[in-house]
């Protein structure tokens, strides 16, 4: 008989987490026949910052994970990126990325794919080049701390990104209220959020290990944003979904809100 997984939260993200077989399992691919999850998030993403509108000194990026490819259109409009997250791993795979070290995922195709967005797809190695030194730091973050940067102390920021974070890190809605008053704290008065939340997700997989997951509904997630101060500005909604085995989720939900 199978033996259930034991599920995994909390620390187990500092002590077993591996944020390549993350991304070799989650990030060697965008488009998918049926599947539309990666497209929505970078075409969305391109939508809201193409405009030009959401600008300005520093954006911070709450829960990178071991990834870049969220802040790849902010590039141009942002002085200095910020990337942090909870896990050493994920960090580790983002300075890898930033010092070109052997072992760095190849994000070539996202950089392609962004280009080929703004109608220059032959132009996407000076997207990359654009981006790079833009992130000046990769710093550790825990969301469940009153300040999540602690013992960093920044500036009210601009603009905050953060995706598939909160659910993650948080065990019940209450830890996740908290969790956003907390990274709202680091916002400035009439700074923007920009939000993706995976809906519905008890669970998902990374190599061998399960990591448990909040499942909470797209209406939850939007009166969470509410609740802490923040008018809503644009929705953008996805219904991708993936109910195989230990990875569960149904819908992406992606918020641009303004801090009041």
């Amino acid at each position: 008989m199978a033996t259930t997984p034991q599920l995994r939260a909390g620390e187990d993200y500092k002590k077993i987490f591996d944020g390549k077989v993350y991304l070799d399992t989650l990030f060697s691919q965008i488009e998918v026949e049926g599947f539309t999850f990666t497209e929505f998030r970078i075409k969305t993403l391109h939508n809201i910052f193409s405009k030009g509108t959401i600008k300005g000194k520093c954006l911070l990026e709450i829960g990178s994970g071991p990834c870049i490819h969220t802040v790849i259109p902010a590039a141009k409009w942002f002085d200095e990126i910020i990337m942090t997250d909870f896990s050493p791993s994920n960090r580790d795979m983002q300075e890898k990325w930033l010092k070109k070290d052997a072992g760095a995922h190849n994000w070539d195709m996202y950089f392609k794919y962004y280009s080929k967005l703004d109608g220059n797809e032959a132009n996407w190695q000076q997207l990359e080049a654009t981006l790079r030194p833009k992130i000046k730091r990769v710093l550790p973050c825990d969301v469940y701390k009153q300040n999540p940067l602690d013992p960093i102390q920044l500036d009210p920021v601009d603009v905050i990104c953060t995706s598939a974070c909160l659910e993650s890190a948080c065990l019940d809605k209450d830890a996740y209220h908290n969790a956003m008053k907390n990274v709202v704290t680091l916002l400035k008065p009439g700074g923007k959020l920009i939000l993706i939340g995976v809906l519905n997700c008890p669970q998902y997989t990374v190599g061998s290990e399960v990591f448990k997951c909040l499942s909470i509904s797209r209406d939850e997630v939007i009166n969470t944003v509410k609740a802490n101060g923040l008018d809503v500005i644009e929705l953008f909604d996805d219904d991708s979904s993936a109910e195989e085995g230990t990875t569960i989720f149904n819908g992406t939900v992606v918020i641009l809100a303004e801090k009041k």
